[in-house]
């Protein structure tokens, strides 16, 4: 009798115990789920946040930039440019501001803002010498972003048909005869990038890509490990999970395509840039593209590189030098 009581009390604690186990590894799963969501809701659903006056000073490297910027940025509002629009095949209506030549247009010039930012953020300086070098300009708010619909980004795998889109409306209202860009900063250097394989108009003549990624996978796994050092076995594990709800919810996969990809598909000169440092997307990223391209065709590929540059602001950095390798690029491939 005393025999099938312990084993009684034996098999309870051994139920007991893995119960407990079971419990704690559904937690971790859970949590792991959790976790990964967070991190697909903080990087890849729409947020229209605004920044504050001392993150805009430190994005631009310092207070005379920022005022620069904002000189720039309050002179085209003055302007109150008309707005066009395009429809998707997914069925979002995306908007643009447009900044037409003052006269005797040399062509247009469609400029892809990046991730959380906005056109006039990146391209308010850019696009108004642009604008003084008699081009049109075009400013798109990238899909889920300001005026345009969405709600989840992509990180240029689907923004890439959206330029599609920007193209034949700009040849729709300046015909195919008008030598036409594509210029993108961070996220849209690289939906540019990936655009650039597409079938596009023979008007198109060439691509500037400032900062870009090569991957939306690679990118993110830099920074999990770059930037807030995690170490590489949780990086891939979480992205795992971050990429289960980018395929389920978003309808897209983190390693769906990249640049090295579309730079095999596309023949139209490349003028690169990059800032040396660059702490949210690495120039050596750029510098991958550039050689990868550069041996594909050698004498298309074109690489600037602003020293000491961060992010984004190498127009700010070396305005003399970007302003003069950005107008001898598109005055060589557009005339």
């Amino acid at each position: 009798m005393g025999h099938n009581m312990n084993m009684t009390k034996s098999s309870s604690k051994i139920i007991k115990n893995s119960i407990t186990v079971l419990s704690v590894f559904a937690a971790l799963i859970v949590l792991y789920y959790l976790a990964a969501f967070l991190i697909f809701k903080g990087v890849f659903v729409r947020d229209d946040f605004e920044r504050t006056a001392e993150h805009e000073v430190k994005f631009y490297a310092g207070q005379e930039n920022y005022d620069l910027h904002l000189s720039d940025l309050n002179y085209i509002e003055s302007l109150s440019l008309p707005e066009i629009e395009v429809n998707t095949a997914d069925g979002l209506n995306l908007k643009a501001l447009l900044w037409e030549a003052d006269s005797g247009c040399r062509g247009s010039v469609i400029l892809m803002h990046g991730h959380y930012s906005s056109p006039l953020r990146e391209f308010a300086g850019i696009a108004r010498f642009l604008h003084d070098a008699d081009y049109n300009v075009i400013l798109p708010f990238q899909r889920s972003h300001g005026k345009s619909q969405g709600k989840y980004i992509t990180f240029g795998l689907k923004e890439r048909y959206d330029v599609r889109e920007w193209i034949l409306k700009i040849n729709e209202l300046y015909g195919q005869d008008l030598p036409l860009f594509l210029y993108g900063i961070s996220m849209g250097s690289s939906t540019v990038t990936y655009a650039a394989a597409l079938d596009l108009p023979p008007n198109l003549r060439g691509v500037i890509a400032d900062c870009g990624y090569t991957e939306p996978y690679e990118i993110l796994y830099w920074t999990m490990t770059h930037t807030y050092h995690l170490w590489p076995g949780l990086s891939e594990l979480l992205l795992k999970g971050v990429n289960f709800y980018c395929r389920h919810l978003a309808d897209f996969d983190l390693k769906g395509y990249s640049g090295w990809e579309a730079l095999n598909k596309t023949y139209l000169p490349f003028l690169f840039i990059t800032g040396t440092e660059d702490k949210t997307v690495p120039h050596e990223m750029t510098l991958s593209l550039f050689f990868h391209y550069k041996q594909i065709y050698p004498d298309s590929a074109r690489l600037f590189v602003a020293e000491g540059a961060p992010h984004a602001v190498s127009y700010m950095i070396e305005k003399a030098k970007y302003k003069s390798e950005v107008l001898a690029f598109i005055k060589k491939y557009g005339s």
